[in-house]
Order: structure tokens, then C-alpha cells, then sequence
């Protein structure tokens, strides 16, 4: 079997102003991908803000093998997260060191969500939360709920994702797809 690679850029904006873009990638072949997703978002709220998220996810034989995201404020490191799978599980480790056990297998992943519309997914492994988040479909779109009211609805047209729009604590962050 071939390998393949997908690439998509997404515009990004906050409180509907243009502020930088995110990029994901996914290479790999059947049930074994690599996926990237690197931003860089330049904003003013009552500051200068630049966020840069960068995650790289390894999926073989249709489970996560191992991911890690690393998110910066203004230079300084917010989040150093990992996701490795350990015998039947998985350990999640967090930037202060702190582990904890997943149990579960983790087949489906946030940045899938970019390229595979998640029919009937209930549940989907987010490396930013160290969790599995509920997932809810409503009309074309599915809710991606964090459990802390910073909820994202994912928007797909032929089951690609065309529209992110996140709540955030202070904004509005909304990625589309640009190619």
C-alpha cells in the first residue's frame, strides 16, 4: 500500500479579526499516520499575545502510539504534554511531571478531526485536556465538549473539516479551511 499525505491550511481568527493560521498535516497509510498541527497566532486583547501550538500524533494499527503538544505564550512554555502508549494503556505526563494511567485505547484523536468527519464518535482523546472529551453532533457540525466551557464546534462539508469555532476564557477563535 502507498503512502499519502494531506495538507490543510486554515485562516485563524480572533473576535473575527485575522490574527495567523494553522497548519495540519497527516502523513502515513492505512490505519498508520503521522499528524502534525502547528500554528502561530498573533493577537491584542489588553496586551500583545502570540501563541504557538505545535502537536505532532503517531497512530499505528489504528491506536495512538505516542503524542506530544507543546503550546507557548509570548516565548513561554504554557503546556508540555505526552501521550505514550505503555502495554494495554497509556501514560499521560503533563509539563509540571505529573502522570497519570489511561486505561482506555485511544483510536480517535483531535487533529483527525481536521481530515475525517467523526460519525458516530462519542468520545475523542484530546492531548491538550489529558482526556477524552464528549463529542455531540448537531446538523453538519459536532460539538467537542471540554468540560470547562471552552467548547469547540467542528464543521464538515464532503468529511472534511471547513470550519473550527472555539470559545475561549477571554475570545472567539475560529480556523477556516483556506486549501
Amino acid at each position: 500500500m502507498t503512502s499519502s499525505a494531506q495538507k490543510l491550511t486554515y485562516k485563524v481568527k480572533v473576535d473575527g479579526k485575522e490574527s495567523g493560521t494553522l497548519i495540519a498535516n497527516k502523513s502515513g497509510k492505512k490505519n498508520n499516520y503521522t499528524y502534525t498541527i502547528q500554528s502561530n497566532i498573533k493577537t491584542t486583547m489588553l496586551f500583545s499575545v502570540e501563541l504557538k501550538y505545535d502537536l505532532i500524533s503517531i497512530v499505528e494499527n489504528g491506536k495512538l502510539k505516542s503524542s506530544r503538544l507543546v503550546q507557548l505564550i509570548n516565548g513561554v512554555k504554557q503546556t508540555d504534554n505526552t501521550t505514550t502508549q505503555k502495554g494495554s494503556g497509556y501514560v499521560f505526563k503533563d509539563k509540571s511531571g505529573d502522570e497519570k494511567t489511561i486505561s482506555s485505547n485511544i483510536t480517535i484523536i483531535v487533529p483527525e478531526l481536521y481530515f475525517t468527519e467523526p460519525k458516530n464518535q462519542k468520545a475523542i482523546w484530546s492531548d491538550n485536556h489529558g482526556k477524552f472529551l464528549s463529542m455531540k453532533k448537531e446538523g453538519n457540525a459536532y460539538l467537542l465538549d471540554t468540560g470547562d466551557g471552552q467548547n469547540s464546534t467542528y464543521t464538515y462539508v464532503k468529511g472534511i473539516c471547513k470550519k473550527v469555532e472555539s470559545t475561549q476564557a477571554f475570545s472567539k477563535i475560529t480556523f477556516e479551511l483556506v486549501q
